[in-house]
């Protein structure tokens, strides 16, 4: 899959705030998660966005109003890739003398950050929805004042 130059640049800042870069992934020397992960994790939040919550967008990349807020949603959707990855291959050993290593166990590590990364998630989502409804004033701000009391007509 070919990722255009401008989601490149979005994939290239998603990756520098993950610190997935094989100078800093000390252990293995690699980078964690391919570029086409990380967009994909990115298209998947955005996806969200414009289908789950209830708030009809058509979101890109490109469109996306906060980048830091789905810096969030898509670290949740690769720490969700990684889990599964991690669960599904995790095997511990034990020695003779009682010394306990488990491979590829990274499951217990992202869990509390993936729960704080939820909730800044979806309490940004909903903050972002609630700042575009009342600037586009979806539903109106209404007050008794709406209507003359007397011939029911708007009173401006």
């Amino acid at each position: 899959m070919a990722i255009s130059t401008a989601n490149q640049a979005y994939v290239d800042r998603l990756r520098n705030w993950l610190g997935d870069m094989a100078d800093l992934n000390v252990l293995t020397g690699v980078q964690e998660s391919s570029d086409v992960f990380l967009y994909e994790a990115l298209e998947d939040a955005i996806d969200e966005v414009n289908n789950e919550w209830g708030f009809e967008s058509t979101y890109t990349m490109g469109t996306f109003p906060n980048f830091s807020l789905l810096k969030y949603g898509a670290a949740c959707q690769v720490l969700m890739g990684k889990g599964i990855l991690s669960a599904r291959n995790t095997l511990t050993y034990r020695d003779a003398g009682g010394v306990q290593v488990s491979d590829l166990d990274k499951y217990q590590r992202y869990m509390p950050i993936f729960n704080q990364l939820l909730q800044k998630w979806t309490a940004g989502v909903r903050g972002m929805i609630r700042r575009i409804n009342v600037d586009g004033a979806y539903g109106g701000v209404g007050t008794e004042m709406d209507q003359n009391i007397f011939d029911g007509d708007l009173w401006y």
